[in-house]
């Protein structure tokens, strides 16, 4: 009978597995010998990297909590708006708008400065509700600008007139967005 190789095949396949058991077996002994002594290595690096990580966070709390905070008053460039700009700010941008006079600008500032003293002392005010406050902000708005009304000529005071108009609509539309977001949600 001729030799095809099979039982030569099968007893190759068995003695390379044979082999390969005991090969294995040393080598899963050799990998739980470097677990036991690896342990202390891996988990002494584990806590290296948590301390690390630890300092990092602190260091950045150190740095974010020594930067100057805004004083009662100040509002710094972090939010959008005229709502933090001082007095000089806002105659600045009306000037732009409007193009005002310098006669215009010197009567203009101090009607935006007392507003602005004004509105700063109702930020301040903790004894008024939200709508409280809203309501004394737009009586202080519109007093300001009643007494701006009068220096202006009537193109600025339409010009004006028309800047005050797209605002409402603009606080208007996302008054109005915001009560569709925080109304209750359907499934």
């Amino acid at each position: 009978m001729e030799n095809i190789g099979f039982e030569k095949t099968g007893v190759t396949t068995m003695s390379a597995k044979l082999a390969r058991s005991t090969t294995s077996d040393n080598s899963l002994q050799n990998c739980l010998q470097n677990w036991r002594t690896g342990g202390h290595l891996t988990r002494a690096k584990f806590v290296l990297f948590t301390l690390a990580l630890l300092a990092i966070i602190l260091l950045g709390i150190r740095i974010a909590s020594s930067a100057p905070l805004p004083q009662a008053g100040e509002h710094g460039n972090w939010h959008r708006g005229a709502r933090g700009h001082g007095p000089e700010q806002r105659l600045a941008w009306l000037s732009d708008k409007l193009k005002l006079t310098d006669d215009q600008k010197s009567q203009i500032k101090p009607i935006l400065e007392d507003e602005h003293k004004q509105l700063a002392a109702l930020r301040e005010d903790s004894s008024m509700s939200r709508e409280q406050k809203r309501a004394k902000f737009r009586e202080i708005h519109t007093s300001a600008f009643d007494k701006i009304r009068p220096i202006l000529t009537d193109q600025q005071q339409a010009t004006l007139q028309q800047i005050q108009t797209q605002r409402e609509e603009r606080m208007k539309a996302r008054r109005q967005k915001e009560g569709e977001s925080s109304g209750p949600q359907n499934p």
